[in-house]
C-alpha cells in the first residue's frame, strides 16, 4: 500500500493517529482543571511508567487542553545537565510570551511579568530572557537565589494574575526522574505552598516507576501532595483498537489473524503498536492487511527496534556496564535483587554499584524498590542476551 498513506506514527513524544486506552488520564486533566478555574484546590498529576508507554504524549494532550482554555503553560524536559532554574525559566519565557499576546501587556500581567524577570535575571544576568515587554524586575521578590522561595513566589505571582485574568497555570515536567533531589524538594516545595491557597496553578509530570520514591525522599509530604498515576501496556482490546481506526480511516482493514499477530508481538506498548504497525502498512499489497503482511511487517519492526529503540541505549554502555545489563538481562525483563545481579557476576554488590548507578545515570536502569533493579526499556533483557559476548 502507499506508504505516503500510512497512518501510523512511531516516533518519540509523537500523537499515535488514535489515543487508544488513555481516557481516563485525559479526563482526570479536565477535571483538574476545570477544578482550578473555579477556586477549588486539587492535587497535581504526576504520570509514572517505562519508556514507549506514551507518558510524553499524554503530557503534550494536558498542554493542548491547558492552552485551550488560555492558560499560562511552561513544558520543561528534564536533564540533559541543564539546572532545573534555567530550564524553567526559559519554557515560562515562551508560556508568558504567549500570555502576553493574548491579554496585551494588561495591567494585571505586568506584575507576574516582572517576579518573572526577577526570577530569569538569577539565570540570565544579561537580560537575555527578556520578554521583549518594558518592565522592570520586582525588587526582594523571586530572586534570592534559593529555588524553592523564588518558585514558589513566581508560581504564587503568577497565579494570582492568572486567576484575576479567569485563567490558570499549568507547569509540564518530562523526565522528571532526572532531576537533582534538591530540585524535586524545590518544586514540591514551591507546589504545597501555592496549592495551599487554592490558587489556579498545578503541575503535571511524568517520569520512570522510581520518580515517586524520588520525590518522597525529597520532600516526605510529596506522596500526599500529587496524584500518581501508572500508565502501563494496553489491553489486548485497546491495543486493537489503535491498529484498527487509523487503517479504517483511511480505507483499510485487518484481517483477525493478522491483527492478532501484531497485537501480541507488541505486547500492549502504545510505540510498538506504532512501530509494527507502520511496518506492516508498508509490506501489505492491499486490503485487507494479511497474516503475511503481519509476519513480514513484524520482523522488519524487530530490526528496527534492535537498530533504534533497543541498540543506541545499548551502545551508550561501556563494556563493563554491557556485562552488569548481561547478568541482569538472565532474570528476564521482571526487577532482580541487586544482590543476585551481584553474585552472577562473581563480585561483591559494592564492586559492581558504580556501573549499576551509571546505567541508572544513562536511564537504562531503574530501582523500583530499595535493593532491586529493572530494565526502563521493555523487550530489553530480550535484546541483551541476543548480543554476541565479550
Amino acid at each position: 500500500m502507499d506508504p505516503v498513506s500510512n497512518p501510523y506514527s512511531p516516533g518519540a513524544g509523537r500523537r499515535p493517529p488514535e489515543l487508544a486506552g488513555r481516557a481516563g488520564e485525559l479526563h482526570r486533566f479536565e477535571v483538574l482543571a476545570s477544578r482550578l478555574q473555579a477556586g477549588r484546590g486539587d492535587r497535581g498529576i504526576v504520570l509514572t511508567g517505562l519508556r514507549g508507554v506514551g507518558k510524553t504524549v499524554l503530557l503534550n494532550e494536558f498542554r493542548g487542553l491547558a492552552e485551550r482554555r488560555g492558560w499560562i503553560v511552561a513544558k520543561v524536559e528534564a536533564g540533559g545537565g541543564r539546572p532545573f532554574r534555567a530550564a524553567a525559566a526559559k519554557a515560562l519565557n515562551r508560556g508568558l510570551r504567549t500570555a502576553t499576546g493574548r491579554h496585551g501587556s494588561a495591567r494585571r500581567l505586568r506584575r507576574a511579568l516582572a517576579v518573572f524577570k526577577s526570577f530569569s535575571l538569577q539565570v540570565a544576568p544579561d537580560g537575555s530572557l527578556a520578554l521583549g515587554i518594558d518592565v522592570d524586575p520586582a525588587p526582594g521578590r523571586a530572586d534570592t537565589g534559593d529555588l524553592e522561595l523564588d518558585l514558589t513566589e513566581l508560581l504564587i505571582d503568577l497565579a494570582e494574575t492568572g486567576r484575576e485574568l479567569g485563567i490558570g497555570t499549568l507547569l509540564l515536567i518530562d523526565e522528571m526522574q532526572d532531576l537533582e533531589s534538591h530540585e524535586l524538594a524545590a518544586i514540591s516545595g514551591a507546589c504545597h505552598e501555592a496549592g495551599q491557597g487554592d490558587l489556579p496553578v498545578t503541575l503535571a509530570a511524568a517520569g520512570l516507576p522510581s520518580l515517586p520514591a524520588a520525590l518522597a525522599e525529597a520532600k516526605s509530604y510529596a506522596e500526599r501532595l500529587f496524584e500518581y498515576r501508572t500508565v502501563g501496556a494496553l489491553t489486548a482490546g485497546e491495543a486493537a483498537e489503535a491498529l484498527i481506526r487509523p487503517a479504517a480511516a483511511a480505507g483499510v482493514e485487518w484481517r483477525p489473524s493478522a491483527l492478532a499477530e501484531v497485537v501480541a508481538v507488541a505486547r500492549g506498548y502504545p510505540y510498538f503498536l506504532q512501530v509494527f504497525g507502520g511496518e506492516v502498512w508498508d509490506f501489505a499489497a492491499r486490503s485487507p492487511i494479511a497474516p503475511a503482511d503481519a509476519r513480514a511487517g513484524i520482523a522488519s519492526g524487530r530490526r528496527e527496534l534492535d537498530t533504534g529503540f533497543y541498540g543506541t541505549r545499548w551502545e551508550r554502555a561501556t563494556p563493563a556496564q554491557r556485562g552488569y545489563l548481561r547478568a541482569l538481562a538472565e532474570h528476564g525483563d521482571e526487577a532482580a535483587p541487586t544482590a543476585a545481579v551481584a553474585a552472577r557476576l562473581g563480585r561483591r554488590q559494592s564492586d559492581v554499584s558504580v556501573h549499576r548507578d551509571q546505567l541508572i545515570r544513562k536511564g537504562l536502569l531503574y530501582a523500583p524498590d530499595r535493593g532491586t533493579i529493572a530494565f526502563t526499556v521493555p523487550g530489553m533483557a530480550a535484546y541483551v542476551l541476543r548480543q554476541p559476548s565479550g
